[in-house]
């Protein structure tokens, strides 16, 4: 009896601290913005065309095809697109088919199944 309570006391003794989990030691303040759905979301609320112009002019350097997607819409829902058949050409068509309006054109009914697809897997 004897015996089991010293190995007891040496199993305690040289076991070593018990570690305990806690809480962490502050909470993470960061945040991930998304400025591509955030400035398309402000893009979509905004009832003034000048100004929903200009927020796409500020996305469309990202060259994010959520962005690509929203010019061509505007391309093909728009009577005079050209700020933004501009727009997809600087940013969004390869350097070999820029120069017509009808390379944009071209470009966007060739790869709209394409954007809309690869918009649909981004946040």
């Amino acid at each position: 009896m004897t015996r089991a309570f010293v190995l007891l006391g040496l199993t305690i003794l040289f076991a070593g601290p018990v570690a305990v989990a806690g809480p962490p030691e502050r909470p993470s303040a960061q945040t991930v913005l998304d400025k591509v759905a955030d400035g398309l979301l402000r893009y979509r609320k905004e009832n003034d065309p000048a100004r929903r112009r200009a927020l796409l002019w500020t996305l469309a350097p990202i060259r994010d095809p959520r962005v690509a997607l929203a010019l061509g819409e505007v391309l093909a829902s728009s009577e005079l697109p050209f700020p933004e058949i501009a727009l997809l050409a600087e940013f969004h068509l390869p350097e070999q088919k820029r120069g017509s309006t009808d390379a944009v054109w071209d470009w966007w009914r060739e790869n709209e199944a394409d954007l809309r697809r690869r918009a649909k897997e981004l946040p």
